[in-house]
């Protein structure tokens, strides 16, 4: 009797720390640890065919990917941009649909916000999130 408390106490004060130790994130805390360290790696991205990522943040309480762009030369165009909203937006949800990156956020029902500002004026060109409510 007195062995077996002994060796319950020893296994005890092993497996503690280590139960205790073993943290397992979220996917909410990867998506937000993941967009935080590709914005400080990588943002602001050079341009590239007249867009740049600016920053992809992540909020918690409602799951969204926040993806920040910024358009220039003829692509900062608010006319255009409004002649080719469907376009766009088709554009938009296909590479959506397509992106194998984002499979697990798109399984546990996590949105996708984009959104496109003019380099000149700042203001939003274009803006979408899926999926739609």
């Amino acid at each position: 009797m007195k062995i077996s408390k002994i060796c319950f106490s020893v296994a005890l004060a092993v497996l503690l720390p280590v139960a205790t130790s073993c943290h397992h994130d979220t996917l909410e805390d990867k998506a937000e640890k993941d967009c935080k360290e590709y914005t400080k790696k990588y943002c602001p991205t050079p341009f590239t065919d007249m867009q740049r990522t600016d920053s992809i943040t992540f909020t918690r309480s409602d799951k969204t990917i926040h993806y920040y762009y910024l358009l220039n030369g003829k692509a900062d165009d608010p006319h255009a941009i409004d002649r080719m909203r469907p376009q766009l937006m088709a554009t938009i949800k296909r590479n959506w649909m397509e992106d194998t990156h984002s499979t697990s956020y798109k399984k546990a029902g996590f949105r996708f916000h984009f959104v496109y500002r003019s380099a000149s004026t700042g203001k939003v060109l274009l803006e979408a999130t899926l999926p739609h409510k």
